[in-house]
């Protein structure tokens, strides 16, 4: 048995995989807040993953919390260490996805408003309602203004002067775009999700260096027996 202060380390596994169970659980949950309707109508498949990839990671974590516990529980060096090495692959896959994000923000928003353009001129019925319930919830009307409607010889529609409207027209409806609106609430989120993942990036190499330690004192534990 682990005795000192590597015995301290294992009981601060125990409340490190408490906070993993919890960071796991807050993953899954910016995952789905993220993956919201009106933002994935107007994005490519590739961009429409990144949430589903959060989820999937906060799974990951939520098991890997449960590994960590019963190695250390059972100072068992090889699960312990397994616990850190699995810890440490998502830590750099949390930071190769970040970087990977940020190269192509750019391009983001271009297939943001490509596809929001596209969508207005196809006037499809699945798509109007996403543009009715978006342009009611952010008080906009098309991606630039009311003349995108106009410009594809479409009725300005209802929901561009508010929800209890009956009639709208280019000169009453909202003269703000979509466009800009939509993009500053995706940097919104995008500040959340930057903001936590950063502590629990923290958390994460916390939990590793704990975890290789006890893995060390178990493996000196049992030379000395």
């Amino acid at each position: 048995m682990v005795s000192g202060s590597m015995s301290c380390i294992k009981y601060l596994m125990f409340i490190m995989n408490f906070v993993f169970v919890v960071c796991g659980i807050i993953l899954i949950v910016i995952g789905a807040i993220v993956q919201t309707r009106d933002v994935t109508e107007f994005l490519d498949t590739k961009y429409v993953t990144a949430p589903t990839i959060l989820i999937v990671i906060g799974c990951i974590i939520f098991v890997l919390a449960f590994l960590g516990c019963c190695g250390a529980v059972r100072e068992n060096s090889c699960m312990v260490t397994t616990f850190g090495v699995l810890l440490f692959i998502i830590f750099v896959v949390e930071i190769a996805g970040a970087a990977t994000a940020y190269m192509y923000r750019g391009q983001f928003q271009t297939l943001l408003k490509d596809n929001m353009n596209k969508t207005i001129s196809q006037n499809k019925s699945d798509a109007a309602t996403v543009w009715d319930e978006m342009q009611i919830e952010l008080k906009c009307c098309g991606v630039d203004g009311p003349k995108d409607y106009v410009d594809n010889n479409l009725q300005v529609p209802n929901s561009c002067c508010g929800k209890s409207a009956t009639q709208c027209s280019e000169t009453n409806a909202y003269q703000n775009g979509c466009y800009k609106e939509l993009l500053e609430k995706i940097k919104n989120k995008i500040g959340i999700v930057g903001g936590v993942a950063i502590g629990i990036g923290v958390v994460e190499l916390i939990g590793v260096m704990f975890a290789w330690c006890l893995s060390s004192a178990i493996k000196k534990e049992y030379e000395g027996v």
